[in-house]
């Protein structure tokens, strides 16, 4: 090859090295000083995923679901939230991130009849649901113990509204007025006893000459109104002989005044005698607020009398 051809062929390529970097120059430059059109992202929040894909595409830009969550504002479906925010500004065929609601999160009811309140609440608990109502009526079942639920088993249930039940209170006692034994022999009462599911409570006895077993007082009192599980307590006369004293045993008369304090309520009375003859119990029953009893026993040789007040010892005597 002859020199001025080669000469020539140097001087072309260096021509079009020159004309390939200036139109490069040319190109960044005009990217840098007329940047590329850029898009307004709309607001696609609170719409469903089918409108706001249309809404998106019409703007040369993307959907794109990143999560799904519960709500029990945001009905299934619709969108909770977005990123970017609207009004931000994305170049062509952005993305658009999305959180998609489910809507409510339904359970079925579980079965809590035949339950007991407490063991319920737990069960309940660690299925994320709740108790809503409950409500309480007298049944054969136990107390505590679960009769009825709504909604009923396997049936849909928000965990947040909870499941209302219909509590026992228990089998509901008869009630009754209740009569009067006063006068009567222990014996003679034992057929209405038996017509009436009462319940005998304390029966204790009193010192009297009279006839034995016959009853001086009760508690509650007669028309009063109870259940069968209202204890009925009775006083019942006993056989008492008083011993005579031996010639050569002194016997002392003590009288000791009892005052029954001043209130709404009767207070029982009773007395313990305790000498060289053994102990007496002397009851003088049921007595009126602010009344003043005066209590009169023998003491032979020596002992104590203890007074008592609704069985509570309230004072000691000695007799010497």
């Amino acid at each position: 090859m002859t020199g001025w051809l080669r000469s020539f062929l140097r001087a072309i390529g260096i021509f079009v090295s020159l004309v390939g970097l200036s139109i490069g120059i040319g190109f960044l430059t005009l990217r840098v000083l007329v940047p590329s059109k850029t898009i307004e992202v709309p607001y696609i929040a609170g719409k469903e995923i089918k409108e706001a894909a249309i809404i998106l595409s019409k703007r040369d830009l993307a959907l794109k679901i990143v999560g799904q969550e519960y709500s029990l504002q945001v009905p299934g479906g619709v969108i909770i939230s977005q990123f970017p925010s609207p009004g931000t500004r994305v170049h062509k065929s952005r993305e658009i991130e999305v959180v998609v609601s489910e809507g409510r999160k339904v359970l079925s009811a579980p079965s809590l009849v035949g339950k007991r309140v407490r063991e319920a609440k737990v069960y309940l608990s660690q299925r994320g649901l709740k108790f809503r109502d409950l409500s309480y009526v007298y049944a054969e079942l136990p107390q505590e113990v679960i009769i009825a639920q709504d909604p009923s088993p396997q049936t849909n249930i928000n965990p947040q509204e909870g499941i209302s039940v219909l509590v026992s209170l228990g089998k509901r006692n008869a009630h009754f007025y209740m009569p009067n034994f006063v006068g009567k022999k222990v014996g003679e009462i034992k057929d209405l006893l038996e017509k009436l599911p009462l319940k005998i409570g304390k029966i204790k006895e009193s010192p009297s000459l009279k006839e034995e077993e016959v009853i001086l007082s009760q508690s509650p009192l007669p028309g009063s109104r109870i259940d069968s599980e209202t204890p009925i307590d009775l006083l019942v006369s006993a056989f008492y002989r008083e011993k005579k004293p031996s010639l050569s045993q002194i016997s002392k008369w003590i009288l000791i005044p009892v005052q029954i304090p001043v209130g709404w309520v009767k207070r029982s009375v009773k007395v313990v005698v305790i000498d060289t003859q053994g102990k007496k119990i002397l009851d003088y029953g049921r007595r009126n607020p602010g009344e003043k009893v005066w209590i009169g026993a023998v003491v032979v040789e020596e002992g104590e009398i203890r007074s008592y007040l609704d069985n509570a010892l309230i004072r000691v005597n000695k007799v010497e």
